[in-house]
């Protein structure tokens, strides 16, 4: 018997001895932005190749690489995950398709710049200088590390790899090496890059990106973890030890450069390993060049492996480390939510929040379930500040999800319009404000000022939460239209007098379809006015035709779109299927062209429209189909030309709808288009467009009596070339146009956005 204690006492003094004398490997990830994801090929490397990795301290990107590997992924699943379309997602802040925010979006408009500014309670307004949208990334980085977090009880050196992120307090300038709280809190704020990410609050602090003053923490590995062997990744450029001859090609990306702390590999020391990935003209916002990325620092960390080899002589093996993966994992509880919290909200606001994160109040939710009720919440512009963070409940063995907010209503301020080679020019000026008191409000208005079109338009959008959610929106619309002003200096194209104004106002009711489209019906009172010559070449001294009809537009649409453009789209779908009905009274005032006598008239219409429009990714570009049909009883106004400006048009490309198209207009039609794009080079695209418009019925005209036809074998052709630059503010384009019409051809250049609002009535 004492045999044998002596020999199960020596089997665990070896095994102990060799647990404190192996070597140990500490890994030292820098900060870079997109640079960062070379961090992914040096982990795949290092898998591979059996070393070991016994501690991670790591900086902004290299922090969130870091926290995925310490939180049981292996590199090949980071892999999987950065080179994902849903990690774009993630970056650029677009909701996944099956998480569409159609409902909740406006029309949209031709804003270059938008400016968010925080309003507090006593009316004070503060800049909110943030550029990338974050919403989707807190909820990301929450829900891929909650369970690793809740394995290790929320200390970041119970996780599968013991690990340190870096942040940044700035106010007294001094870093912060965060091992415990919410992961997903930690990996957000070691990257919150100033005017890039807002910082996240953490233990009441704001913690900015942990690069500002500790890029490459390889002292603090020293310190915290006295590893044996220190394997060092630098994918930040250093500052130059003297001034670079390309400056002026640097300076384009020097907002790294100004905010983040210097790199030297000599706090590594010579005797460890220092791994630098060429990445020589990818910059820290490169995100979409994620796999050159990863491999450029696959390449790299080879290029060192057999120096590696020699100086780790410990090795862990893929199938070891497998099995370790497997037995940490195997102590994670599934993403099931029943306990919720709310800081910085007023009660009004927490029972608002409260009826959109768990509409049937139930005692437990899924993550599937939360994610597609916090999407819901975060569409809305006003909770456009909310972090969320998820935790454990030991007690009740069921995640918590938390939410924080600025405690600031938001205001928006919007700016853009367009720049054309003809009278299309025209400035645009929007504003948002949206509060809560019980009911979410959100307030829009808008103006446009040019030659050819003018506009004003507010809307009030109240959300209701109460069961199943839906908005009522008041809204007052007022536009203007003079086609003598379309004149163009590229061309000597032929104009018509025509002058359009109408007034719009009522109500929309709007309730969400499937997660994906929305169903709204529109109530209002109708005035358009139609002034126009009827002959085709017009003297000053002619007095123009005055049409007028005022009365009701009833119109029940279902729509859905997730277009990725707002005038050259290349990916997504679009559908709008609308009924809409019409009843008022025409008044008419002939002008000194006209052989009809003054009168009234009334109109009863129904008018049915459907359109789609769907684009596929190529080898060699993108290419998109539309598809068109209205169908309208309409009857004849009091003239031919006050009946066509009355009837459904086809406006296929962006400029169309600044055009008075008669071959363009029947009261039924079908009508379809094929669209091709092609990236050049960078942002440099060339887009070409061919429609045919086929009506079914036309208006004739005979002896001053205007009819319908009966069917008709007409065709009308239009086509698009266009060449354009896709610029920070909008497309910078010069386009060629042809349309079956009196004047078949028009030259345009054009800077921005040249977008109007939905005419009535069309």
């Amino acid at each position: 018997m004492n045999c044998a204690k002596s020999f199960l006492l020596f089997i665990f003094l070896i095994t102990i001895n060799h647990s404190l004398l192996s070597q140990k490997v500490g890994l030292v990830l820098s900060g870079g932005g997109a640079k960062g994801l070379a961090h992914i090929g040096v982990l795949k490397a290092l898998e591979e190749n059996d070393i070991p990795i016994d501690y991670i301290v790591g900086t902004s990107m290299g922090g969130v690489v870091g926290g995925f590997y310490a939180s049981g992924y292996n590199a090949f699943e980071i892999d999987s995950i950065a080179r994902s379309p849903e990690f774009q997602s993630w970056i650029n802040g677009t909701f996944p398709d099956n998480f569409n925010t159609f409902y909740f979006e406006g029309a949209p408009n031709p804003s270059w710049l938008e400016i968010n500014l925080g309003v507090d309670s006593t009316f004070e307004a503060n800049f909110r200088p943030q550029v990338a949208n974050d919403l989707i990334l807190n909820f990301t980085l929450a829900e891929f590390t909650a369970k690793a977090n809740q394995v290790a009880g929320e200390d970041f050196n119970k996780l599968f790899v013991p690990f340190k992120a870096v942040g940044a307090e700035i106010f007294t300038q001094k870093s912060i090496y965060m091992d415990s709280g919410k992961l997903g809190e930690a990996l957000r704020a070691t990257m919150s890059v100033p005017f890039v990410y807002k910082p996240v609050k953490i233990d009441g602090k704001f913690i900015f990106d942990g690069g500002i003053y500790d890029n490459f923490p390889a002292t603090y590995m020293r310190e915290a973890y006295q590893p044996d062997f220190l394997i060092g990744v630098n994918v930040s450029t250093k500052i130059f030890e003297e001034y670079p001859e390309n400056d002026k090609k640097l300076i384009s990306t020097s907002l790294l450069y100004m905010i983040m702390d210097k790199v030297d590999p000599k706090d590594l020391g010579e005797e460890h390993a220092f791994i630098e990935p060429n990445l020589e003209g990818i910059t820290g916002f490169d995100f979409s060049k994620a796999s050159q990325i990863i491999d450029s620092g696959y390449a790299a960390a080879t290029k060192v492996m057999p120096s590696l080899l020699k100086s780790i002589e410990e090795r862990r093996s893929q199938e070891e480390l497998k099995k370790e993966r497997k037995t940490f994992k195997e102590n994670m509880k599934p993403l099931k939510f029943s306990a919720f919290g709310f800081t910085d909200f007023r009660d009004d606001e927490r029972n608002y929040i409260k009826k959109i994160i768990n509409p049937l109040d139930k005692n437990e939710l899924d993550i599937a379930e939360l994610k597609a009720n916090y999407f819901r919440l975060v569409a809305d512009p006003y909770f456009s500040s909310v972090f969320p963070a998820i935790g454990f409940d030991s007690a009740s063995q069921h995640y918590k999800f938390d939410l924080s907010s600025e405690g600031e209503e938001n205001l928006r301020l919007n700016f853009g319009g367009n720049v054309a080679s003809s009278g299309l020019s025209n400035f645009y000026l929007g504003a948002g404000f949206d509060h809560l008191n019980y009911l979410l409000f959100n307030h829009n208005t808008s103006l446009s000022i040019g030659q050819f079109y003018k506009s004003f338009q507010y809307n009030l959008k109240i959300q209701f939460p109460f069961g199943y959610q839906f908005y009522a929106e008041p809204f007052f619309k007022y536009n203007g239209w003079d086609f003598l002003n379309t004149g163009n200096f590229l061309d000597n194209r032929r104009v018509i007098p025509i002058n359009q104004f109408d007034r719009n106002y009522g109500v929309k009711i709007g309730i969400p379809i499937f997660d994906r489209m929305k169903l709204e019906f529109k109530s209002s009172l109708l005035r358009k006015v139609n002034e126009y010559t009827n002959n085709q070449d017009y003297i000053t001294t002619d007095t123009l035709d005055f049409n007028r009809f005022y009365g009701l537009n009833h119109d029940l649409t279902l729509s859905y779109s997730n277009l990725n453009d707002r005038i050259f789209p290349t990916s997504g779908s679009k559908i709008a299927v609308s009924l809409s009905h019409n009843y008022g009274v025409e008044t008419f005032i002939p002008g000194s062209t006209s052989e009809q006598e003054e009168n009234e008239t009334e109109h009863n219409w129904f008018q049915l429209n459907a359109e789609v429009e769907k684009y596929y990714s190529l080898k060699f570009g993108d290419l998109g189909f539309s598809l068109t049909a209205k169908a309208s009883n309409l009857k004849t106004f009091s003239n031919y030309r006050g009946t066509l400006l009355n009837t459904p048009a086809y406006s296929p490309t962006f400029e169309s709808l600044g055009l008075y198209l008669e071959n363009f207009r029947s009261p039924l039609f079908m009508a379809g288009g094929l669209k091709y794009q092609i990236k050049l080079y960078k942002d440099f695209h060339f887009r070409l467009e061919g429609h045919a418009f086929k009506p079914l019925i036309i208006w004739e005209e005979n002896e001053a009596i205007v009819s319908r036809s009966g069917l008709v074998p007409n065709y009308n052709f239009s086509g698009m070339g266009a060449l354009f630059y896709q610029s920070p503010i909008g497309p910078i384009s010069v386009s060629g146009h042809y349309y079956d019409d009196q004047t078949p051809f028009l030259l345009l250049f054009n800077i921005g956005y040249l977008m109007f609002n939905k005419k009535p009535l069309e």
